[in-house]
């Protein structure tokens, strides 16, 4: 008797991936497959297990119910009857429902993750043509490499970061310069990614992200093959895939770029803030460098009393002789002496008989001008 092959023939299988680039850290477009299926496989066990919860808490109401029908009174015994045929009439319903379910999961096809585990095999597939080499680099010659090919490609990767169609417009433009598929752009639309966060060009931004995400579930599919990326081959069957993925699966991707978006602009932020910190310190030691008592002007401005600010502000010195003569003569003196040390006050001889004092040029906003 020949045998049966047919229950072999629906078999679900993802191309499943073990890792992931570093610089992206995403799943390919084949781990989202397996993931839904698993989440798929979730929810009906979940659904099995509140159908076996009211199935349980139906008989139990039954069996309460047919106890009280016996011990009960002739006038309350057609009460208890009409509620025993609800509870029957539910026990129907879950007993349909019950074998809805079973005959729902005999006709699903089976995946590796229910077909079972075999004992040993051994198998043979035919890659792709071209096998991915094994080179191994130093740190120093991957980023000579690098910027090598940043230099040679320059124009085209400005073009890559610039398209606009999504995975359509990508296909379209790697069949024309297929080797563009490397990681070397994955990291350069990356960079200019990044760069255009921290100027805060968010079009930009989200166009080279989606480009970058594309590139690397390309690589994914070429690593899953055994391939180079490189292979019009691979990059024509990653783009159908794509085209014919279903919507769970392109929901995962477009929360992957939005995922990808958010971390860029995240770690836009905290590039600027370190820039602006560094700027700051920079600017410090400039200033208290050019003081004369090597006393930071801007500090010294800004833990001035208000009524001495302002003085400074208005560059009012008889102003400044008033609060002088009000303010207690060591605070006063205090804080004079730091204004003198910082360069924020320059002291001169306008002749023999009388000393000159010159209050720096000044706003509400900036330091004063340390110079004479």
């Amino acid at each position: 008797m020949p045998i049966d092959y047919s229950k072999w023939k629906d078999i679900e299988v993802s191309d499943d991936e073990d890792d992931t680039h570093p610089n992206i850290d995403t799943p390919s477009l084949y781990r989202w497959r397996h993931q839904a299926r698993l989440e798929r496989m979730a929810e009906k066990k979940m659904e099995k297990e509140a159908l076996e919860k009211e199935k349980k808490t139906t008989s139990k109401k039954m069996q309460e119910l047919e106890k009280k029908l016996a011990d009960a009174s002739v006038d309350s015994k057609s009460s208890i009857q009409q509620q025993i045929d609800e509870v029957k009439a539910q026990e129907e319903a879950w007993r349909k429902k019950e074998a809805e379910l079973e005959e729902k999961e005999r006709l699903e096809p089976w995946n590796v993750d229910t077909i079972g585990h075999e004992a040993f095999s051994t198998s043979r597939i035919n890659k792709i043509t071209e096998k991915k080499p094994e080179v191994k680099k130093t740190d120093e010659e991957d980023s000579q490499d690098m910027a090598s090919f940043f230099e040679k490609n320059e124009s085209l990767l400005e073009r890559i970061g610039t398209l606009k169609g999504g995975a359509k417009a990508t296909e379209i433009f790697l069949a024309e310069h297929p080797h563009l598929a490397c990681d070397y752009t994955a990291n350069w639309l990356t960079i200019e990614a990044l760069n255009a966060a921290i100027f805060e060009n968010e079009a930009k931004m989200k166009t080279m992200a989606e480009q970058c995400i594309i590139i690397q579930y390309l690589l994914e599919l070429s690593k899953s093959l055994n391939a180079v990326a490189t292979n019009t081959t691979v990059q024509k069957q990653f783009f159908k895939k794509f085209e014919c993925a279903e919507p769970v699966y392109m929901k995962h991707y477009h929360d992957e770029v939005k995922a990808f978006e958010d971390r860029l602009k995240i770690r836009a932020q905290t590039k600027r803030e370190a820039a602006m910190e560094e700027a700051e310190a920079v600017e410090k030691e400039e200033r208290i460098k050019a003081s004369p008592g090597g006393i930071d002007p801007q500090e010294v401005y800004e833990e001035l009393p208000e009524e001495m600010r302002k003085c400074f502000e208005s560059h009012d010195i008889e102003a400044l002789k008033g609060v002088a003569q009000k303010m207690d003569e060591e605070v006063f003196k205090y804080h004079f002496d730091r204004c003198i040390a910082s360069g924020l006050w320059v002291p001169g001889k306008a002749d023999e008989e009388e000393e000159e004092e010159v209050v720096a040029s000044t706003s509400s906003e900036d330091v004063p001008d340390t110079k004479a």
